[in-house]
């Protein structure tokens, strides 16, 4: 009896070390500022990603954006992207930081806004300037992030993105994420 609760032991405790993979998911968030159109508007940015780690040298990323913009144009400016990357670590991912290079897809929705005239008097009728404009593009990034404890990590990403429609963004956004 005592050898069938020993064995019973071991085998929990072999399974339950197999378990104990690296979690390969984390979530990030980010703020920061690009220069939006032809690199003249000013935006305020809002990142939500979810990365994948493929292995030590690669990884894989979603995310979703929201920019903001009311300086250095006539009309308010807003966008909303998604974006699909692929990553390469060229010094490997040491799971405390981690240096990477990368690409993909991305899909942006840009709206402007029309002028306020806040009610004086009968406005003008503003001429639509592309009220809506759906583009894709493709993403450069270099980015680095430092995982600071067990499960928080910071980081700092520059990224540049040129669209089909003309349209560049590009920036900086300071990272805060979770390892899942």
């Amino acid at each position: 009896m005592k050898k069938l609760v020993l064995l019973v032991l071991i085998i929990l405790s072999i399974q339950l070390k197999a378990q104990e993979q690296p979690n390969k998911f984390d979530i990030r968030f980010g703020v920061g500022t690009s220069l939006l159109g032809s690199g003249d508007v000013i935006t305020l940015n809002f990142e939500n990603e979810v990365n994948y780690d493929i292995s030590q040298y690669f990884a894989s990323s979603f995310t979703l954006n929201y920019g903001r913009s009311n300086k250095n144009t006539d009309y308010p400016k807003s966008y909303i992207q998604l974006n699909l990357n692929i990553f390469i670590s060229p010094f490997k991912n040491s799971k405390k930081n981690d240096f990477r290079i990368g690409t993909g897809f991305s899909y942006m929705n840009i709206s402007e806004g029309y002028p306020d005239y806040g009610g004086c008097g009968t406005p003008p009728v503003p001429e639509p300037v592309s009220p809506l404009n759906n583009t894709i593009g493709i993403n450069f990034i270099i980015e680095d992030t430092y995982l600071i404890s067990e499960r928080f990590l910071i980081g700092l990403k520059l990224f540049s993105q040129s669209y089909n429609s003309g349209d560049i963004n590009s920036g900086i956004l300071l990272k805060f994420g979770l390892v899942l």
